[in-house]
C-alpha cells in the first residue's frame, strides 16, 4: 500500500501483516530504507527492518488498521526522513536492541 507522509516525501509501498488476535507487522517495501551517514542500523526497528510503531500493550485486538497502524506507520516515516537529514531520531518512544523480536 503506497504511503506519503507528506507532499514533499517520496512514497512509500509498505506491507502490513495482521492476524486477528495478533499483533500488525509493517516492513517498508520500497524504495529501501536507507542508514543515515555513520548509522550501522535503521532506528526505532526490529529485526528484518520491521518498524516499530507502538508499545506492546498499546495495541489491542479490536482496533482498526486504518485509524492506528497506518498513520502511525506514515508518522514513523517523517521521523525516518527527518533521521535521514540529522542523524537524530525525533519521534520518541523506546528503541528495541538490534536483536530484539517483534511484539
Amino acid at each position: 500500500m503506497p504511503i506519503q507522509p507528506n507532499p514533499a516525501s517520496e512514497t512509500y509501498q509498505a506491507r502490513i501483516q495482521y492476524r486477528h488476535n495478533d499483533s500488525p507487522h509493517v516492513h517498508i517495501v520500497e524504495p529501501e530504507l536507507t542508514l543515515h551517514p555513520g548509522s550501522s542500523r535503521l532506528p526505532h526497528t526490529y529485526a528484518g527492518n520491521e518498524l516499530c510503531l507502538y508499545y506492546r500493550s498499546e495495541w489491542q485486538h479490536h482496533m482498526l488498521l486504518a485509524t492506528t497502524i497506518l498513520p502511525w506507520t506514515a508518522e514513523w516515516l517523517l521521523h525516518y526522513e527527518l533521521w535521514l537529514i540529522t542523524g537524530e531520531w525525533t519521534g520518541g518512544g523506546y528503541h528495541p536492541a538490534p536483536a530484539a523480536q517483534p511484539r
